[in-house]
């Protein structure tokens, strides 16, 4: 009997994951235009795809249109596109314009947000500058400098926008980013440890466990990526209110402050003279300070008022934000970018080089 129950649930859960896979990759098939029968192993999850090197990158030549909503609740409509190498804004390489290449994370890639109206594309309209963004979600800095390595011969840049985040010290500590609730996606990424390159999952559990959902079954990850969103609820267990409360004071952090100083060091090194503009996504401390004085110690112009200025227009009743509370809307990133272009004329007319 009680073998007989075992067997019948055991099937049971087959036919349910069954089920849920075909669903899934159904899903994926009318709306991303995803094969049904792709592998995740080197495939495509939407707008992002995953890579041996950087752990996944933004997908090439993606395409979609949907309903997004604010998070005021007001429904738009979103036209998003990634063009090659999964660049959302690559611009004309035979023009002879100023070439401003954007660097970031979820904020540059923007999946939110129409093609016209990232704050990357307006910069491209109010600069009049030849523009090329490329962001992933999730991405820390050492990500963002593999991007510079690979692209930045075939782009040629005159100037660099690196758009920074508060996370982005998280994601460039493998303890710290174990420790974290609200910015762990669960996928293996490079880490820089003693100065080398290694690949870790930022994942207690089994790393096999976790690497054969990511790459071998749409469904399974579905339900670990919901169930991490909902453990992300209970923001009071997460590492980075104690950093917020202790500061520089927090081991992790000033661990993680150094690894992002290195790499940025590495940014600067790379690019050699030419200009590089740096700005912060959420306004948060200790993050910012941070951020000022790794940019000051590598020539680098920092803008720490960009996100300010969205925040005060939410506080002024403006709807500003994505769905999520945090991301910016269409008009988020207007104001973003007008802040931008204010900064950048300014540098600019000043001639500032590092």
């Amino acid at each position: 009997m009680v073998v007989a129950l075992g067997v019948v649930t055991v099937v049971s859960a087959a036919i349910m994951l069954g089920l849920g896979e075909l669903t899934i990759r159904s899903i994926h098939l009318l709306r991303d235009g995803i094969p049904f029968f792709e592998s995740v192993d080197g495939g495509r999850i939407g707008p992002i795809s995953l890579d041996q090197e950087l752990g996944w990158k933004a997908t090439e030549h993606y395409q979609e249109t949907l309903v997004e909503r604010t998070n005021a609740g007001r429904p738009y409509s979103v036209r998003r596109s990634q063009k090659q190498y999964g660049f959302r804004q690559f611009g004309d390489l035979d023009s002879k314009k100023i070439r401003l290449l954007v660097i970031g994370d979820s904020f540059t890639h923007a999946t939110a947000v129409s093609d016209d109206l990232t704050y990357h594309a307006l910069l491209a309209q109010l600069l009049d500058v030849e523009v090329f963004a490329y962001g992933a979600g999730g991405y820390g800095t050492l990500q963002e400098l593999m991007i510079l390595d690979r692209y930045i011969d075939i782009i040629r840049p005159d100037v660099i926008l690196w758009q920074y985040c508060a996370n982005d010290f998280i994601n460039n500590d493998n303890e710290l980013e174990r420790l974290s609730l609200v910015n762990n996606n669960g996928w293996v990424r490079p880490y820089l440890q003693k100065g080398q390159v290694q690949l870790l999952s930022p994942k207690e559990s089994s790393l096999q466990v976790r690497e054969w959902i990511n790459r071998r079954s749409r469904f399974l990850y579905f339900i670990v990526s919901r169930i991490d969103r909902l453990r992300a609820v209970r923001t009071r267990d997460t590492v980075e209110v104690a950093i917020e409360s202790e500061g520089m004071r927090h081991p992790g952090f000033l661990r993680a402050v150094g690894v992002t100083d290195e790499l940025m060091g590495r940014v600067r090194k790379k690019v050699g003279n030419r200009s590089i503009m740096a700005f912060n996504c959420v306004r948060a401390e200790p993050y910012d300070q941070a951020f000022r004085d790794i940019s000051a110690r590598h020539g680098i112009a920092y803008w720490d008022d960009v996100a300010s200025v969205v925040l005060e227009a939410h506080h002024r009743g403006e709807d500003v934000y994505a769905a999520d509370g945090g991301h910016w809307n269409e008009r988020g990133h207007q104001l973003a970018a007008e802040a931008i272009a204010s900064h950048f004329r300014a540098e600019m007319r000043t001639g500032t080089r590092p």
